[in-house]
């Protein structure tokens, strides 16, 4: 049983049925999505989570830094199976017109996405001229973006997501992603959240419902079998 298991040992019961459904297929064209690892949501390496928060109040602090290893892993091994590799961050200046992608965005913490630098993607992960940064203004990857129209135009029929939030926008982005009938899976160790029991709970629940929680093992793995049937 997994750590984030473990947290629901008491209420196994009445998850029963839903936990033992068969995992889902993964499929010849897998697409990986990196969720919003930007600056205001990592901090600066080697910072506390209250220095991190004093900087970014959005910032997960050390548990960005101790993701990023496990980022940049899955992230090459989508890159030798050629699968389409998506960044996404926040949409500058969006709070005001769309309204905040929480609630105390335009009250307490003023719009920490538009502060200078808050976008910049961490050098040990940074994207690779062709792969798509996209800009959003709430916390799905779908909601008023054209994700939808890139994934049908590059043939994607699996969904293979990692970032940050794990209780936020990376699980808006996995409910519709499997909301629009993609097979998804989330790679525990690339996502990361301020909050160790929430970023249990969210996994918890997500195995559950809408995705399939892998280790970073285990996506490698596929991912290796994707690469290895995909040659010319």
């Amino acid at each position: 049983m997994r750590w984030w298991e473990e947290l629901f040992r008491e209420e196994m019961t009445g998850y029963g049925q839903m936990m033992s459904r068969a995992p889902q297929p993964f499929g010849r064209r897998p697409a990986l999505l990196v969720i919003d690892v930007v600056r205001a949501f990592t901090g600066t390496r080697g910072q506390t989570l209250a220095e991190s928060a004093a900087e970014f109040p959005t910032s997960c602090g050390p548990a960005a830094w101790e993701s990023m290893p496990h980022l940049a892993e899955t992230i090459e091994a989508a890159r030798r199976a050629g699968a389409p590799v998506v960044y996404t961050t926040g949409m500058p200046g969006s709070a005001e017109p769309f309204g905040g992608t929480v609630k105390g965005e335009l009250g307490g913490m003023n719009s920490p996405m538009d502060r200078p630098h808050a976008l910049d993607i961490p050098d040990e992960i940074a994207p690779k001229p062709g792969e798509l940064v996209l800009q959003k203004p709430k916390a799905s990857a779908f909601f008023l973006t054209a994700l939808p129209a890139y994934f049908h135009r590059q043939q994607v029929d699996t969904l293979i997501v990692t970032g940050t939030t794990t209780c936020g926008c990376v699980r808006a982005t996995v409910v519709d992603g499997f909301s629009y009938g993609y097979p998804t899976f989330l790679v525990e160790e690339a996502c990361f959240d301020r909050s160790r029991l929430s970023h249990g709970v969210s996994l918890f629940e997500m195995n559950a419902k809408y995705a399939d929680v892998l280790s970073v093992e285990e996506i490698v793995g596929r991912l290796e079998r994707v690469e290895a049937t995909s040659g010319p």
